[in-house]
């Protein structure tokens, strides 16, 4: 009880930092790191939801914020649809693909699930990079709107041009995401999904419909990763099949297993110390021209499965004390309290 208002202090001048953030740093690369990060935060959570707490490896995951990213795009250059309904529109449709990875989910685990997901990712790669008429193929969707300014009242709007007032947008939906996260990881769906992880088998013998929580975690997870992928499209303004890709989608994974695999705040640990640390290593790649991004993130990976399992916020999260086992003694209960003892 008395750590419960320091830990509320704490996430308030969090959060008053979070909003203050871009008013301290006026440096536009800097706040555009910061709209990245929240993106990412949105799409590892979900991938999270999915092998974190599920135990389902997905490798395709990056199919999903693509789709996402295309179809809000393609809304808003094919038919004038505000990005503002494209992004609950996209997640929908992307959910709809997860229906597609959630049903052969039923009969596949482990590394099969994982070889289907890759899979699913690159024949919907290999869609967009062939319907030249529809995607433009390789060259990308470019031009795409941003989001439009919202009004208020007689001569008051905010646009959403410059990186400080999209990153308030994006502030907006990572807070919301996470405590949908907390609010779904604490619910008995949550408790199932964990029971689930640890045996399938187990869990379906006690009268857990095992297939329907695959089937729902597969639609939860696909539509935050659709949604995050049209904040992406509406942000940068230019998507390409790139974004489908496999190396996508093990960015992804990094990011949720330094961070910290089946925590609540891994995926934003993780999320925003490879976004910088990625910017970072271009700015080193142009010097020494050797493409070494996804060799430093191998070998995060392995430090982290070697060295710290649960990743940055498993070395601060508070372990049970082990307690040690009382040796045994051969005195029957009696002797060992003297109550057994005659009095002479």
């Amino acid at each position: 009880m008395k750590r419960r208002p320091f830990k509320w202090a704490l996430i308030s001048a969090g959060i008053l930092v979070l909003l203050a953030l871009p008013f301290l740093i006026r440096d536009r690369y800097f706040q555009h790191l910061l709209v990245l990060s929240g993106i990412f935060v949105i799409l590892t959570s979900s991938w999270n939801l999915l092998a974190g707490y599920s135990g389902l490896l997905n490798l395709g995951h990056a199919a999903f914020f693509g789709i996402g990213g295309y179809c809000s795009a393609l809304l808003a250059l094919k038919l004038g649809i505000t990005p503002w309904l494209g992004l609950p529109v996209s997640g929908i449709i992307a959910s709809l693909f997860g229906i597609c990875l959630g049903v052969p989910s039923f009969r596949l685990s482990g590394p099969y699930l994982a070889i289907t997901t890759i899979g699913f990712s690159e024949i919907i790669r290999l869609v967009t990079m062939n319907w030249v008429d529809l995607t433009r193929g390789s060259l990308g969707l470019y031009g795409i709107p941003p989001f439009t300014a919202l009004t208020f009242g007689e001569g008051f709007s905010i646009r959403f041009t410059s990186e400080q007032n999209v990153y308030y947008i994006v502030l907006v939906f990572a807070f919301l995401t996470l405590v949908l996260m907390r609010k779904l990881i604490q619910s008995e769906f949550g408790i199932t999904l964990k029971s689930m992880r640890e045996d399938e088998l187990g869990a379906e013998s006690i009268g857990i419909n095992v297939s329907r929580y695959k089937l729902t975690v597969f639609i939860l997870s696909a539509f935050l990763a659709g949604f995050a992928g049209s904040l992406y499209a509406h942000y940068i303004r230019l998507i390409s099949p790139e974004m489908l890709s496999l190396g996508e989608t093990f960015t992804v994974l990094t990011m949720a297993m330094v961070g910290g695999l089946g925590t609540l705040y891994g995926p934003v640990v993780g999320a925003v110390l490879l976004t910088f640390l990625s910017e970072g290593l271009r700015f080193f790649e142009d010097l020494v021209k050797i493409d070494i991004r996804f060799v430093i993130y191998g070998a995060l990976l392995m430090a982290t499965v070697l060295f710290m399992r649960n990743g940055i916020v498993g070395l601060f999260q508070k372990r049970a004390p082990m307690k040690s086992p009382s040796p045994p003694s051969s005195l029957p209960p009696g002797e060992k309290t003297g109550e057994g003892k005659q009095q002479g």
